[in-house]
């Protein structure tokens, strides 16, 4: 219990109350592209001019600027709300709803996990950066881990409406949530992946008609593919701890950005790209054949679905981490009944070391050539979280009958 008030405090002194305070860039994002949307819509096609976008947030209050890369369209639905409001009293509005978000997500893990509330809780604050970034960035990642969550609870009550409804709402805004379609596939729930592709063709067409076809359409033909790429501003950063900017620090060198790779071989950069992306998939078909095959625990499934999108992400933030929260509860709530407490603290020690990693800060380091790995332990720790999860499936795990786990 002490633990838990120590690292709720920690939330509140570190993200909550800075978020109350001060106007960060990320909020400042969302809400810039939904005022303009809102307010100046004959200006929609220049959000994502980096300079004009930077300019407009400054005047609506945020003191870093902002920019609209690599967001979709769609984000300028988000926050429309609250634009009647200003930018300061929007966050702050926001910040306590990101409050109540969090209350109603831990409620929900709890009936998924049938954890009492107070370990649900604690295994939500060991995501550390993780959920206070979420606030002080004023983020969305609460929202959208809550609506997962809420998608799998209604799949287990056999409400596939609700529960595609809720897995499809944010994929055209992060496309993560496609992961829970594929599970939704795998368990041939046909009604729940219909449900969710048809709330996210609404939500597109609503973003077509009141922002035009041209700025989608650049959107997919330029900012889309580059950001698939990990094309970001500084591409060699290890703040993105993936495998775009680590094969990139080893592999291509740049006189400014990285003056000293461990081999300069540019030509090597894409094949050995598609070799890890393969050789994951590979890993991820294998645990989704076994665990739909054999006698495994749906809830392993999904956790090697949500570890596999993060790993392949081509930049991720410390945030982003957020999304584990859910499935790292469920497989817990199965190791402990099982009584596996080795492979349930190994889990639960790389989750909390992920979440621990102020990645932000790593490119501090500035350390060159093969040292360079050292920039990226969260890849890594993400990377041996995956293939555990790899080796729980093919050991096998009891499918659990009950309503109240998967």
């Amino acid at each position: 219990m002490l633990t838990v008030v120590l690292l709720a405090v920690i939330l509140v002194l570190k993200g909550i109350f800075p978020a109350l305070t001060k106007v960060r860039t990320d909020f400042a994002n969302y809400y810039t592209s939904s005022y303009v949307l809102v307010h100046e819509n004959r200006n929609i096609d220049k959000l994502y001019g980096a300079d004009w976008f930077a300019r407009k947030a400054a005047a609506l209050g945020s003191p870093d600027g902002g920019i609209f890369q690599p967001f979709p369209p769609p984000t300028a639905l988000l926050m429309v709300p609250l634009t009647i409001f200003d930018l300061q009293t929007a966050e702050r509005i926001w910040t306590v709803l990101n409050v109540g978000i969090l209350i109603v997500f831990v409620s929900t893990v709890s009936r998924l996990s049938a954890f009492d509330h107070v370990l649900s809780f604690f295994l939500v604050l060991v995501s550390g950066f993780a959920l206070v970034n979420n606030f002080y960035l004023g983020q969305i990642y609460l929202l959208m881990v809550l609506c997962l969550a809420l998608s799998i609870r209604y799949y287990l009550r056999g409400k596939d409406l609700l529960s595609g409804l809720y897995a499809g709402i944010f994929i055209p805004v992060k496309y993560f949530p496609i992961c829970l379609l594929i599970f939704f596939v795998l368990q041939r729930r046909w009604f729940a992946v219909a449900a969710g592709v048809l709330v996210a063709l609404i939500l597109v067409c609503i973003s077509l008609a009141s922002m035009g076809w041209d700025i989608h359409w650049s959107y997919a033909q330029r900012t889309l593919v580059q950001h698939l790429d990990g094309q970001m501003a500084n591409p060699f950063s290890a703040r993105y701890q993936s495998w775009n900017s680590l094969l990139r620090s080893m592999f291509i060198g740049d006189a400014t950005l990285n003056p000293r790779p461990l081999v300069d071989w540019p030509a090597g950069f894409a094949p050995l790209r598609a070799f890890v992306l393969v050789g994951l998939s590979a890993i991820l078909s294998w645990v989704l054949w076994k665990g739909t095959h054999a006698n495994v625990d749906a809830s392993f499934q999904i956790a090697a679905l949500f570890t596999f999108a993060l790993l392949v992400a081509p930049a991720t933030a410390t945030y982003h981490f957020l999304l584990l929260s859910l499935p790292v509860t469920m497989v817990a709530s199965q190791l402990l009944n099982a009584h596996r407490v080795l492979p349930l603290s190994i889990l639960l020690i790389l989750y909390a070391g992920m979440g621990a990693i102020p990645a932000g800060m790593l490119d501090r380091l500035d350390l060159q050539g093969a040292w360079r790995l050292l920039e990226f332990p969260r890849l890594f720790f993400l990377l041996a979280f995956f293939l555990t999860i790899t080796l729980l499936t093919v050991s096998g795990g009891r499918r659990e009958q009950s309503p109240q786990t998967l």
